[in-house]
């Protein structure tokens, strides 16, 4: 049975000061005897203490021994193992010696561990979208005359915000090419005629929170033009392209939106929400600039952020 199992199988004397491991696949070329020191030499350091509680309340209670911990493997890393000890002794006499056996759960304990991450992500992106929402309300309704008309614009930034979600959920929320997140933040302003767009830049991937930014600022542009600017006409046009720039010795992604063949444009008494998310939210967001600039031929926004070092991510 011992050379059948994977499992660790050990045994010890009475007082548990000997460890005898007699077969396994975590300790391989490791059988045989184990001085007094083994605590110190095969458990983890974090959890020593543990596991010589286990034995102290095992061996008061003449109990059988259960712990999960770690022990160092052949290649000098740590394993996880689920273990259990059960006392052997004459019938009526007192206990003579431990036999054990420790299973690895290294793998279970991994996938433990990445659903405890998952769930605090998770439980992080929720509280986020929600304080997304709560701001697109506040902003929308605050001073709005017409319910109807906010509430079609309420409807329409939660849209937005929904095919975001959608775009990096397909990327595991990991990252997104840039130019599927320009994609999907114009394609509901496309109105089946992809020819009012010309897109063009390098490829570049941005991480969650730059590609939900960019997709909330990129549809406000959108709204804004087929209102106001140059998607509210037949002629109209947008030219979206984005580089890589450098100033002040770093490299930079410089994303520029303009607008032409519209109607002549008036630069607004008063920003509203749209203008205030693209200007403010996308400079705390990226972590670069913003400029929003109402030229009588149409709207031009220039959009900077730093790009890693690394590569081309941002």
């Amino acid at each position: 049975m011992v050379d059948a199992t994977t499992d660790l199988v050990y045994r010890t004397n009475d007082d548990w000061s000997e460890v005898d491991i007699v077969g396994g696949s975590l300790l391989l070329g490791r059988h045989g005897s184990l001085t007094p020191q083994w605590l110190d030499v095969l458990i983890h350091p974090d959890d020593r203490e543990q596991v010589a509680r286990e034995i102290a309340r095992a061996h008061a209670t003449a109990s059988t021994f259960k712990a999960e911990h770690r022990v160092r493997n052949d290649s000098g890393a740590w394993s996880w193992v689920s273990s259990r000890a059960v006392p052997i002794r004459p019938i009526g006499g007192p206990i003579t010696e431990w036999f054990g056996a420790a299973t690895d759960i290294t793998e279970r304990k991994e996938h433990e561990e990445l659903q405890r991450l998952l769930l605090n992500e998770l439980n992080h992106r929720v509280k986020n979208t929600l304080a997304i929402v709560q701001s697109i309300a506040l902003q929308t309704l605050r001073g709005s005359d017409d319910p109807a008309l906010a509430y079609d614009r309420f409807e329409s930034r939660l849209h937005a915000l929904t095919q975001a979600h959608d775009m990096l959920t397909r990327k595991q929320w990991v990252r997104a090419p840039l130019e599927e997140i320009v994609r999907t933040a114009i394609a509901p302003c496309m109105q089946d005629d992809d020819k009012r767009f010309t897109l063009r830049g390098f490829p570049i991937e941005l991480d969650p929170q730059r590609a939900l930014a960019l997709t909330m600022a990129l549809h406000e542009l959108c709204t804004n033009a087929m209102k106001y600017g140059a998607l509210s006409v037949d002629t109209g046009h947008v030219h979206i392209h984005w580089a890589r720039e450098t100033h002040d010795d770093r490299d930079n992604l410089v994303l520029r939106w303009e607008e032409q063949g519209g109607p002549p444009v008036v630069e607004p008494v008063q920003r509203g929400f749209g203008s205030r998310l693209i200007e403010r939210g996308l400079r705390h967001d990226l972590g670069g600039h913003v400029t929003l600039d109402f030229h009588p031929t149409g709207v031009r926004c220039e959009i900077t952020a730093p790009i890693a070092k690394e590569g081309a991510t941002a």
